[in-house]
């Protein structure tokens, strides 16, 4: 228990180094909330009911789009920091475990994921006035945790890239890819048809839906067994891909 305590105390001086990235990751998302849902309350072709909707569910599109952000950036470069500064490397030949090592990583992003949730509503809330029963607020917090846990095996398939210059593009590429496409910044319903049938094939619109079909009264399970799906999928890539890695 010492040894994976002194884990947790090492992610938690790691966290405090890169607190910049912590608060860009929420900073950005806060920002286009705050700047679209202005610019919507300002829009008279809509209707005040159509405004709260919108501003709603693009406070929860914001919400997903800053947690990801973790699983699809931070989690990787963790690792590679690790591989670079030959941290992974003295653990190895250490007393501590493998499974210490990954835990103590997943523990931080976590709770990254928690902070993200937690920031995002409270600007929603005390800055544009949006309310909710706190069933609502638990409920939607704790679908948005779910699914951005389901991004982590991305974060952990991409850790296995050794350039930071390629990693660096690979990451960006798939977050906003997947953010664009997946209808965080906008809804699917304002895409082409045939990027609509596009969109319904990444994790990011299965994690929109999951929320939206959440406040329609429409829980969509299916969503839900997909995003498991994509998850359990990259794992065991991942776990394949680190095999070969350590075999090799």
């Amino acid at each position: 228990m010492k040894t994976f305590n002194a884990l947790l105390k090492m992610e938690y001086i790691l966290s405090k180094r890169s607190v910049s990235v912590l608060l860009l990751g929420m900073g950005m998302p806060i920002a286009f909330f705050l700047l679209f849902s202005t610019l919507w309350a300002n829009d008279d072709s809509m209707s005040r009911e159509m405004i709260q909707t919108w501003t709603q569910r693009y406070l929860m599109s914001m919400t997903a789009f800053s947690s990801i952000s973790f699983a699809l950036f931070t989690l990787p470069y963790a690792f590679q920091e690790d591989r670079i500064g030959n941290r992974l490397k003295n653990i190895q030949h250490s007393p501590i475990t493998t499974w210490q090592y990954y835990v103590a990583k997943i523990i931080r992003i976590l709770l990254h994921f928690v902070l993200a949730i937690f920031a995002v509503f409270m600007v929603g809330h005390f800055v544009k006035g949006i309310t909710m029963p706190l069933t609502s607020w638990l409920a939607s917090g704790g679908l948005l945790f779910f699914g951005a846990t389901c991004f982590m095996p991305f974060g952990l398939l991409l850790g296995f890239i050794k350039s930071a210059e390629k990693l660096s593009i690979v990451s960006n590429i798939i977050y906003m890819g997947l953010s664009v496409l997946g209808g965080l910044w906008m809804p699917v319903e304002t895409f082409p048809d045939w990027m609509q049938h596009i969109s319904k094939f990444t994790p990011t619109y299965h994690l929109n839906n999951l929320i939206i079909s959440y406040f329609d009264k429409d829980f969509s399970f299916q969503s839900l067994l997909i995003l498991l799906a994509y998850a359990m999928i990259v794992l065991v890539v991942s776990l394949v891909i680190r095999k070969r890695i350590e075999v090799k």
